[in-house]
C-alpha cells in the first residue's frame, strides 16, 4: 500500500499543508506524492499509529547471502568475544563484503554488540604504553606432560599505534627488564616516556604525583636515555591505547590458534610475531594507513637513538662507605662522594663497569678493576664536599604558578627545568599543589616564610621530594604557631614583701617599699 511507504516526516508536512487551505492537486506536486495517500489523510483515515504499526509488521527479509552463512557459528563466537571482521573473514568473506556482513549482523545480534570509540592524539616518538596481558597462553611441555602457561607482555607507540608483544614464562623482574630490551630492538630507537602501571617490577611504591620507582628499572631505562612516568593507580584510561591494543591482540590470536596446541615457549612468540605483523600490516581505518607504515613514513626517525651496547643485566650487592670513602667490592676498593659515608649503598658489578647508587641515584662509576688484590680506585672528584641536584624539570604552567606561590620555590623548580620535562612532572605538581594548599588556609604573607624555609632545607639536603616539603611546611606552620608570652617585669611601689627591689631614699628620708606587678 501507499501508506507503507511513507514517512512520518512526510506525513507531518501533508498535515500542515492541509491545514494551510491547499488542495490536494498542490500538495500532490510539491511532495511527489499520490492524491489519493493526501485524501487518505484528509479524511482522517490513517493516523500516525497505524502508519507506524504498519511499517512495524513489515516483513524483513533476509538478503539472499545470510542464507549461506552458519548462523549458531556466528553466534557463538560472538559470544566468545572474537571481532566481527575475523569472523567476517571466516565465515561470509566469500558470499558478501563486510560492511553488509557488520550492518546485517549489528541488526540480527544487536544485544550482543558495544561500541567504545577513544581519540588520543600524541606526537611522534613521544610516548610508548607497555603491559602485560591479562590473558596467558597455554602450552604443553612433551617431555613431561605438564601444562605451563605463557605471559604476554605488550606495548604500542601511541602515535603510529604499532604494536610489540613477547612472551616469557613469567612477569619477574628479569623478563620485565628483558621485555623492555627487545621492545626497543624491535622498534629500532628509544621514545621519549614509557608508561607502565605501578606492578612492582616497576614502581616500589605507587604515588599520585611521586612514585617510587624499583632501582633495576630506573637503571635500565637510564640506559637507553628515556623516561618513566607511570599510570595512576586503578585509573587504566592512563594507558588506554594498550589496554586496547592487548585487546586487538590477544582476541586475533586466539582466533586464529584456537585449533592449535603450543609446546614451547618459542613457538608462542614465532606464532605472536606473526599475529603482530598481521594486526600492524592491516589498513587502520582512522589513519587510512597501516600501522607499519606510519610507523616507518612518521614515527621512526622522531625516536631517540638506541644506546652502542644493549642493556645487561648485572650482580647487585650491598656495601657501606667506609670513612676514607671507599666501598668494598671483590677483594678491591672504590671511591664514592664523602657526603654517603657510613650509610648503605648499592652496588652494580657488570662486565666493564662498577656503579654505585644511594637510593635511585648513581653517585660513582669506576672502571672495573680486573687481576688485582686489593687495589684502590679513587675519583679526587669524590673527596671534597658538594652537593648533588639529580632531579627533573616540570612545564613552563608549573613555573608559572610556582612564580606565583614564592620566587624561591618559582627558582628551585627552573633549576630542575633545566634537565628534564617529562620525567618528573607529578613531582613539580606535587610541590605546587602542597604550596597552594598552603597559601589558601594560611594567606600568602603569612606562609611565604615557610615556603622560603622549606625551599632551603630541600637545598641544603639535596632532597627534592612532595613528603619532604609538606613535612618542612608542617614544621614551619608549628613552629610560628608556638607564640611566647610578653611577660615584661614591671615594677610598682608599696609591696614592702619584695626583698631587695624597694628604692633608696636619700638620707634623711624614709625608704619607699616597691610592688611588682606582671603585665
Amino acid at each position: 500500500m501507499e501508506f507503507e511507504r511513507t514517512s512520518m516526516a512526510q506525513f507531518e508536512e501533508i498535515q500542515r499543508l492541509i491545514k494551510a487551505g491547499q488542495t490536494n492537486r498542490q500538495i500532490a506536486r510539491a511532495l511527489r506524492c499520490r492524491r489519493t495517500l493526501i485524501s487518505t489523510i484528509r479524511e482522517g483515515l490513517l493516523s500516525p499509529e497505524s502508519l507506524s504499526l504498519a511499517k512495524s509488521e513489515t516483513p524483513r527479509l533476509p538478503p539472499p547471502w545470510a542464507l549461506q552463512v552458519d548462523w549458531v557459528s556466528v553466534e557463538r563466537d560472538l559470544r566468545g568475544g572474537f571481532e566481527i571482521k575475523r569472523i567476517w573473514e571466516e565465515a561470509a568473506a566469500t558470499w558478501t563484503s563486510y560492511p553488509n556482513f557488520f550492518k546485517y549482523v549489528k541488526l540480527r545480534f544487536a544485544q550482543l554488540l558495544t561500541a567504545t570509540v577513544t581519540l588520543r592524539e600524541f606526537r611522534a616518538g613521544e610516548r610508548c604504553e607497555v603491559d602485560y596481558a591479562g590473558d596467558r597462553i597455554e602450552w604443553l611441555n612433551r617431555h613431561t606432560g605438564e601444562i605451563h602457561h605463557a605471559h604476554v607482555f605488550v606495548s604500542i607507540l601511541c602515535f603510529s599505534q604499532k604494536i610489540f608483544a613477547v612472551a616469557h614464562e613469567n612477569e619477574r623482574k628479569p623478563s620485565w627488564l628483558d621485555a623492555h630490551v627487545r621492545m626497543f630492538a624491535a622498534y629500532g630507537g628509544v621514545p621519549a616516556v614509557v608508561v607502565p602501571d605501578c606492578l612492582k617490577n616497576g614502581v616500589t611504591k605507587a604515588h599520585l604525583y611521586d612514585p617510587d620507582l624499583n632501582p633495576d628499572y630506573v637503571e635500565l631505562v637510564a640506559h637507553y636515555g628515556t623516561a618513566v612516568v607511570p599510570a595512576r593507580s586503578r585509573h587504566p584510561r592512563d594507558k588506554a591505547l594498550v589496554e586496547n591494543a592487548v585487546g586487538i591482540l590477544m582476541r586475533y590470536f586466539r582466533f586464529v590458534h584456537r585449533r592449535r596446541t603450543f609446546t614451547s615457549l618459542e613457538e608462542i612468540n614465532v606464532a605472536l610475531g606473526d599475529t603482530v605483523s598481521r594486526i600492524n600490516g592491516k589498513l587502520h581505518t582512522r589513519f587510512r594507513t597501516s600501522r607499519e607504515e606510519r610507523f616507518s613514513t612518521l614515527e621512526k626517525a622522531s625516536l631517540r637513538p638506541l644506546p652502542v651496547e644493549p642493556y645487561s643485566v648485572g650482580e647487585w650487592k650491598a656495601a657501606t662507605l667506609h670513612p676514607d670513602c671507599t666501598v668494598h667490592v671483590e677483594r678491591n676498593f672504590y671511591s664514592a662522594p664523602h657526603a654517603f659515608r657510613g650509610k648503605e649503598l648499592r652496588v652494580k658489578i657488570s662486565t666493564n663497569l662498577v656503579e654505585i647508587f644511594c637510593d635511585l641515584e648513581r653517585i660513582a662509576v669506576h672502571a672495573r678493576a680486573r687481576g688485582k688484590v686489593g687495589e684502590r680506585i679513587i675519583d679526587n672528584a669524590h673527596l671534597p664536599e658538594k652537593s648533588r641536584a639529580y632531579r627533573e624539570a616540570t612545564p613552563q604552567m608549573i613555573l608559572a604558578q610556582a612564580r606565583f606561590a614564592h620566587q624561591d620555590l618559582h627558582s628551585l623548580i627552573e633549576e630542575l627545568f633545566t634537565q628534564d620535562t617529562l620525567a618528573n612532572l607529578r613531582r613539580a605538581q606535587g610541590i605546587v599543589r602542597k604550596a597552594y594548599s598552603v597559601i589558601q588556609s594560611d594567606t600568602r604573607e603569612v606562609s611565604a616564610p615557610w615556603i622560603a624555609s622549606a625551599c632551603e632545607q630541600m637545598r641544603r639536603f639535596g632532597r627534592v621530594r612532595v613528603q619532604y616539603f609538606e613535612q618542612l611546611l608542617a614544621a614551619e606552620k608549628k613552629k610560628s604557631t608556638v607564640s611566647r608570652e610578653n611577660r615584661e617585669i614591671q615594677r610598682m611601689p608599696g609591696n614592702p614583701m619584695v626583698r631587695g627591689h624597694g628604692t633608696r631614699a636619700p638620707q634623711g628620708q624614709a625608704q619607699v617599699p616597691v610592688q611588682l606587678s606582671l603585665v
